[in-house]
């Protein structure tokens, strides 16, 4: 035993110095191994809070801003308040890239080693990023909605169908303000449409109770003689609507041809329509019959001006006014007065072309408002109790020109002139939504439209429609998504009012066969509305 002991005694005195000689060779490799694993963990939590960092800043910069750049300076005065350089190491400014509904963040962040400075690393950079999906945080919606004369029509209990839509109506309204906690986030157009559309004193930089609107920006043209009027039997003032127009051979310094209510515009000097080749100021040209404004009644690419609607009819030289009545309208041949330049024999008209204007009497008459909507255009509005008004105002009257009710829809939907309270087309913040109505097919008056006199331009239903389709799909090519209704209720001989070839146009109109409805009752017309109203309820931030 005792040589045992001997002998491991002297083996460890043999060998001490060669561990010592191992030991301090590993310990450095030891050492080094614990400390990077140290060093990494810490820029693994400095990782950690970075990646924190940068979703809770895109996430407060999103919320409360809506274009790139005020995005951008949120993310970055976010992530400098709340988590400055003592929290992270040292920082760098997140780099900010929007790309339609979503905001990427990437952040960077320096570690300083405390180990791994030994062996030379004296800092290890990490990086997070995160990606942030925006909700739409407010919604725009104009309704198109038909105010022609057929929705003068009753239900078996004798209600007007006009009744049913204004129902309809302000149960929409009401169900996109009730599912918002922000008014501001809800704005609702309107647009009631027959023969025309009524701009009423928008159209003259006044708003309905005469205050400045849009800067005093005026876009028709009121010529002397005739004055803005509230009554839609006025014999002679002018109730708001508008005749389309092409800007080609517009002449802005066009003279208005005294009498005329400003349905004919002369160029040069003189006082009346004397030579055909002078009688065309304003785009229309009363000795031909194919004027048409096509595609400034499609597309949202003109500005105005527009000259006012005043129904009435076009008469040449040596005929009378009567020569053209259908004894449903009085042209008053007895009252040269209401017509341009009938001084001749027996009030005949006494220049190359002379406008008789439609009088009031007689039990079918409306006058020269005749087919113009009671209820004028309404802007895009968060004001939801002058929206209730609006719709009080409607009544019916007048032929059906969805297409132009539709091109203003356009017109109310955009954010360029001559309405310009729609958000920019390029706004991701907010959705375009148009809801278009009809209770029938598009029909041509007899003497008089939006597409100024009949027997002067052009054209037909067909031309209608297929400029109806232009315009939905220029919409839609601009994001904006639209639901289509008809109203197709059956007549007193149990037919469908609407056409099967109208309820494809609607059908194509839509941005989706799901967003398309057809209401054979008032019940379903009423239903049909709220569906879509709770649909679009869905499509914003509600707080």
């Amino acid at each position: 035993m005792n040589r045992m002991i001997s002998v491991l005694r002297k083996y460890v005195r043999n060998t001490s110095g060669t561990i010592l000689v191992m030991f301090a060779i590993m310990a450095p490799i030891i050492i080094g191994s614990a400390g990077m694993a140290l060093d990494f963990a810490h820029a693994y939590l400095v990782q950690q809070r970075l990646a924190q960092a940068i979703d809770a800043a895109a996430l407060a910069a999103t919320a409360q801003a809506t274009d790139e750049a005020t995005i951008e300076q949120k993310v970055k005065d976010f992530f400098e308040v709340n988590y400055p350089e003592e929290k992270l190491g040292a920082t760098f400014d997140p780099v900010v890239v929007v790309e339609g509904n979503q905001v990427k963040v990437t952040g960077r962040a320096e570690y300083l080693t405390f180990f791994l400075s030994v062996i030379g690393i004296h800092e290890i950079l990490v990086e997070a990023e995160t990606t942030v999906q925006r909700e739409v945080q407010g919604i725009e919606v104009v309704l198109v909605l038909d105010n022609t004369g057929s929705m003068a029509s009753e239900n078996d209990e004798g209600i007007e169908n006009i009744e049913a839509l204004k129902i309809a109506s302000r149960n929409f309204i009401s169900t996109l303000f009730e599912n918002t906690s922000n008014p501001e986030s809800i704005k609702i157009g309107m647009v009631p449409y027959s023969n025309s559309v009524r701009v009423g004193r928008y159209g003259l930089g006044r708003n309905p109770d005469n205050s400045i609107y849009a800067n005093g920006y005026v876009f028709v043209n009121l010529p002397s003689g005739i004055s803005y009027t509230t009554s839609h039997n006025s014999a002679s003032g002018w109730y708001g609507c508008v005749v389309e127009h092409k800007q080609t051979n517009y002449n802005a310094a066009a003279t208005h041809v005294s009498g005329s209510a400003g349905q004919l515009w002369r160029t040069g000097s003189g006082t009346g329509c004397n030579t055909a080749d002078k009688c065309r100021g304003h785009g229309w040209a009363p000795n031909s019959t194919t004027n048409d404004p096509y595609d400034y009644d499609v597309l949202d690419n003109y500005e105005g001006k527009w000259d006012i609607y005043m129904y009435g009819r076009l008469v040449a030289n040596n005929e009378k006014c009567s020569d053209l009545d259908s004894n449903s309208y009085d042209f008053s041949n007895s009252t040269p007065s209401r017509c341009s330049s009938c001084s001749g024999s027996g009030g005949k008209c006494n220049a190359t072309y002379c406008y008789c204007m439609v009088g009031t009497s007689g039990s079918q008459d409306d006058g020269p408002n005749t087919g113009c909507p009671y209820a004028y255009i309404m802007p895009l509005t968060s004001d939801e109790e002058a929206l209730y008004d609006r719709i009080d105002e409607m009544r019916p009257d007048g032929n059906t020109l969805g297409n132009i009710g539709m091109a203003w829809g356009y017109r109310l939907i955009s954010p360029e002139a001559p309405f310009e309270e729609g958000a920019p087309w390029d706004n991701p913040y907010w959705r375009k939504v148009v809801v278009m109505m009809t209770d029938g097919d598009n029909t041509e008056n007899t003497y008089y439209s939006s597409y100024w006199f009949t027997n002067k331009n052009n054209m037909s239903v067909t031309k209608f429609n297929t400029r109806f389709a232009e315009t939905c799909e220029a919409m839609k090519e601009q994001g904006v998504i639209i639901y289509t209704v008809t109203f197709n209720y059956e007549d007193q001989h149990g037919n469908p009012v609407i056409s099967e070839n109208t309820r494809n146009y609607y059908r194509n109109c839509a941005s989706s066969p799901d967003q398309y409805y057809d209401a054979p009752t008032q019940e379903e017309l009423i239903d049909v509305f709220e569906q879509i109203s709770r649909e679009l309820s869905n499509l914003h931030i509600t707080g």
